[in-house]
């Protein structure tokens, strides 16, 4: 691993995690299952299979050790979201209430809830990945060139 691999790394889970939003408003926006990513563990990702093997081997840099929760958080709400809105529509279809069925107001807050959350949590993820991206930028090569950090 060098300097320039782990910040193409952080570099790309920012779209990766983007993504999520824009599949939580669709969500919202009643696009169906077939048309969305389902919900994956935060260490199935791209960015979260990185960081469970190389990323946790850089221990002198704390901000990155620091993001495991809120990457955790992000897969999680995302998941909680999918699920939510997905398991109540296989409900609603297996009691024969019909398809075009108005969705409780309840719902509707808890679901923009969870996507503002998914929102922020992903924006705190962003700020935090620019950071560690500098923080590894204005890092000496040499202190890549001897192998992990421990």
């Amino acid at each position: 691993m060098n300097k320039s691999h782990i910040i193409k790394t952080i570099q790309l889970a920012k779209p990766e995690h983007i993504e999520w939003i824009k599949q939580g408003h669709q969500i919202i926006n009643g696009a169906p299952q077939d048309q969305l990513k389902k919900p994956v563990d935060c260490t199935a990702c791209q960015f979260g299979q990185w960081y469970y093997d190389e990323g946790l081997k850089l221990v002198n840099i704390p901000s990155l050790i620091a993001l495991e929760s809120l990457h955790k958080e992000i897969h999680l709400t995302y998941t909680a979201l999918y699920y939510m809105t997905f398991d109540r529509r296989q409900k609603a279809r297996s009691t024969l209430i019909t398809a075009g069925e108005e969705v409780p107001v309840i719902e509707k807050n808890f679901r923009r809830k969870k996507l503002k959350n998914l929102e922020k949590k992903t924006v705190e993820m962003i700020i935090a990945l620019d950071k560690i991206t500098k923080k590894v930028d204005a890092m000496a090569e040499r202190d890549f060139e001897s192998g992990w950090f421990v």
